[in-house]
Formats: C-alpha cells, structure tokens, sequence
C-alpha cells in the first residue's frame, strides 16, 4: 500500500483530508481524486480504470466502426496488454484505439 497522495504526495494516513480508496485498492484523498477524474480515468499507479466504463468504451465502439482505415493497414494486428485485465492479446491495428478481446476495454498499451 502506497504511503503518499499520488497526486500531492502527502503523507496518507496523518493527512486531516478525507481519503478515497479506488476499485484497484490504492488511496488518495478525495479532493485530489475530484480534480484528477476531470481529465483522467485510470489509476495513476496501476493505470486501471477508475469506474465502469462501458458507455465510453461503448462510443469508441461506434467511432471505430464509421472509421476507415486504409487498406495498406486493414490486416494489420498489434500485441497489447490491457491494463484493467492485466492480459496480453491482438488487436486490429490502430493508431490510437486498442481492444482488449478479453474484456472489452479500450484501456490499454502498444508492447
């Protein structure tokens, strides 16, 4: 268990500031984690996913459905590791939008 705020870096359990711990398990205090989910959604330690995020995933899905991609690029695959599910997998090339065919999230890193 981390020691320190990951956003401010003050010590977590003499700090007078009300602590929030995230699905992953970490902590971090709760006016940290309001300014940091508006414009972050994964854990700064582990890089999980701070909540359900189907309705995002969901509107990636039908982004990446009306997009063409060119055809020099359409059998491509790339080897990614999904940070919510912590598994290795394919996925159709992309130059920003990677999903994990394991669990659907598009939480995920180029290895």
């Amino acid at each position: 268990m981390e020691d320190n705020c990951p956003i401010c870096h003050e010590f977590i359990f003499t700090s007078s500031s009300p602590v929030k711990a995230l699905p992953c398990g970490h902590l971090m205090h709760s006016a940290c984690f309001q300014d940091y989910t508006c414009t972050h959604y994964t854990c700064p330690i582990c890089s999980k996913s701070l909540g359900d995020m189907q309705v995002y995933f969901g509107m990636l899905d039908a982004l990446l459905a009306e997009e063409k991609i060119p055809d020099e690029y359409s059998t491509q695959t790339q080897m990614i590791l999904c940070n919510d599910c912590e598994k290795r997998g394919t996925a159709a090339f992309h130059w920003l939008y990677h999903k994990c065919p394991y669990c659907g999230s598009y939480n995920t890193r180029v290895i």
